[in-house]
């Protein structure tokens, strides 16, 4: 027990520590770059600062399997260098028993990465962009904790939930007159876009004349506004960013309304596999320590990690897009680099196995 505890110290000691070089370097080039754009619209050196800050939660979760990739392969190394691998092994632990103890950290952080993802990235990159789309176009849109509000000409519409290409769900449409008086009032359970239009769905509209207010309901009716592309781009939320609750009750929105949803049903079984990928990447971390106790190794350790997360994310994106051509199955294309690699580090392991048997 003492043993497994000092193996997991050490591999989330390595793993955050690679975890926070890898986010640092990426948000100081995104913040490089954002400072070009300071001075466009209203966007000012706050936005940036509070743009870079909400994209945190996200970095985390970008490279949090190659962190535990190079982190588990500089910790264990550091501790095959000073020999205590060796001394491990000499007081009877096992490669399965190192393998347990390092797959144990590797699950904590999984779960801790499956979490921000799920909870605070779809908040905190929402965030981010509006607030940098906002500064910069100075639009007329306004995001709060219960949905959106948006001005189009004499129309206020309020949207609860925008998704991704364009759908928007439990729309409020209140038209006013050059007075600012309430002229009608519609509601719609949701909206999908055509063109530059947009076809509401169980719609009530309550028109309010001078003498009688009269109300009538459609199954469909068409929106014809000028709330533009650009600003819908803006506010609307990525697949990605969704949690993978929302992401599934979103499919079953496409299924029914007979909308393509390849790519949102990729991304959700990917999203419900990431915790998966981080255990590969700590597994495949343990063949390239066993057996190397030289401590010039520490280099070419680190050149193997880089290299195999940079595979990793290739073969990754090869994969989706291969898969996508020929249809294969979203939740096979997803598993396929994660099995792939897996199959790479139990051959590797069964190698140093029969080696050190031998």
């Amino acid at each position: 027990m003492i043993v497994d505890r000092y193996i997991f110290r050490q591999i989330q000691q390595g793993t955050l520590l690679t975890l926070l070089v890898l986010v640092s370097l990426s948000l100081i080039f995104v913040f490089i770059s954002e400072l070009e754009d300071i001075g466009k619209g209203h966007y000012r050196f706050i936005h940036v600062v509070e743009y870079v800050a909400l994209l945190f939660p996200g970095k985390i979760v970008e490279f949090m399997p190659l962190s535990v990739l190079l982190g588990t392969i500089l910790s264990l190394g550091s501790l095959a260098s000073n020999s205590e691998v060796i001394a491990m092994q000499a007081a009877g632990i096992s490669v399965l028993r190192l393998l347990r103890a390092a797959m144990q950290a590797a699950l904590v952080l999984a779960l801790f990465s499956f979490i921000v993802a799920d909870w605070v990235v779809p908040h905190s990159e929402t965030s981010a962009r509006q607030i940098r789309s906002s500064a910069i176009n100075a639009t007329t849109a306004v995001r709060g904790k219960k949905g959106i509000w948006i001005k189009d000409e004499n129309r206020i519409l309020h949207i609860k939930l925008l998704l991704p290409k364009g759908v928007a769900r439990n729309i409020e449409i209140h038209e006013l007159d050059d007075r600012g008086r309430l002229l009608s009032a519609l509601t719609a359970e949701s909206a999908i876009p055509e063109g530059n239009k947009w076809r509401l769905k169980q719609v009530k509209q309550t028109v309010i004349g001078e003498n009688e207010t009269v109300a009538h309901e459609f199954d469909e009716l068409v929106y014809e506004g000028k709330v533009s592309d650009q600003l819908l781009g803006a506010l609307l939320i990525e697949p990605r960013q969704m949690s993978s609750v929302d992401l599934h009750t979103y499919l079953n929105f496409l299924q029914q309304n007979n909308l393509d949803a390849s790519v949102e049903r990729l991304t959700f079984w990917q999203k419900i596999f990431a915790p998966l990928t981080i255990m590969v990447m700590c597994i495949l971390a343990v063949p390239f320590v066993l057996g190397s106790q030289r401590q010039g190794n520490a280099g070419q350790r680190l050149m193997i990690g880089i290299l195999l997360g940079l595979s990793y994310v290739v073969i990754g994106r090869l994969s989706t897009q291969l898969g996508s051509q020929i249809n294969i199955s979203p939740i096979l294309n997803a598993l396929m680099p994660g099995l792939l690699f897996l199959s790479l580090a139990i051959y590797l392991l069964v190698q140093k196995h029969s080696r050190q048997s031998a």
